[in-house]
């Protein structure tokens, strides 16, 4: 068998966990980010076929952060410039959401390390990094919206700095802006966005959903956009577990 069957016969029998949310009118989104319309523009009835309008941000829905998203220093680093797997490899999930820490709290180093031991496993050079905050529950399409996208908890310095250290190729979570905190819209220091991550080409990516249903180790795959000096791009994040 050739390692091209080998594979395609691993794929098509993976059972695969889709990460991403619906792009739909009325989602999330950070609230100084531009308006999402979908819009069936064209119709069977007036032009014989169906096609929608799309009108969104690059940092919508499920997404990936590049560095020149934050870090002026860094506008070579856009989407474009990376190769298409840029976040394929190995995922390891922490379920953070037992912490039970509220909008504008940070999870500090020393609790992710206890969760580490709680879980048998720890994040290492090359992984990424899944954070379940249990936030999807406030995920809405109708008028409270707003709270998924004005509040959250982050990460410490010195958290961000520790997955920094262990040189992860990600990090994503289910929440607006993953180690940010944010408490009634007042947006806090973002360590990973500022200082460990993005300065050190270690992609961010926020809004999954369904982190709930993935073990603790599985193999994330997530195809960017090929958006011209993108900041970032819309995802479609899947997991492949056993």
């Amino acid at each position: 068998m050739s390692i091209w069957e080998s594979l395609d016969q691993i794929l098509r029998n993976a059972k695969v966990v889709d990460l991403s949310p619906v792009i739909e009118k009325g989602m999330p989104k950070w609230p100084t980010h531009p308006q999402i319309v979908v819009d069936p523009t064209i119709t069977h009835a007036h032009d014989g076929y169906y096609c929608q309008s799309l009108v969104m941000g690059e940092h919508t829905g499920a997404h990936v952060d590049c560095p020149a998203h934050i870090i002026e220093a860094m506008m070579d680093c856009t989407v474009d410039t990376y190769p298409a797997n840029m976040i394929f490899g190995p995922a390891i999930k922490y379920e953070v959401y037992k912490l039970k820490a509220k909008p504008g709290d940070r999870i500090t180093k020393e609790q992710i390390l206890a969760l580490e031991k709680e879980m048998g496993d720890q994040a290492e050079k090359g992984d990424i990094v899944l954070m379940d905050f249990g936030w999807q529950k406030y995920w809405k399409t109708d008028a409270s919206w707003k709270y998924y996208a004005l509040n959250e908890p982050g990460l410490s310095e010195e958290a961000c700095q520790l997955f920094a250290d262990r040189g992860v190729k990600a990090v994503g979570s289910d929440t607006v802006a993953c180690d940010t905190p944010v408490i009634d819209g007042e947006e806090l220091h973002s360590y990973g966005h500022r200082n460990s991550w993005l300065p050190n080409q270690i992609f961010i990516m926020e809004m999954l959903m369904n982190l709930s249903e993935l073990p603790t180790r599985s193999y994330f795959m997530a195809l960017p956009l090929r958006i011209k000096h993108g900041s970032g791009s819309p995802i479609r994040p899947i997991a492949i577990i056993e």
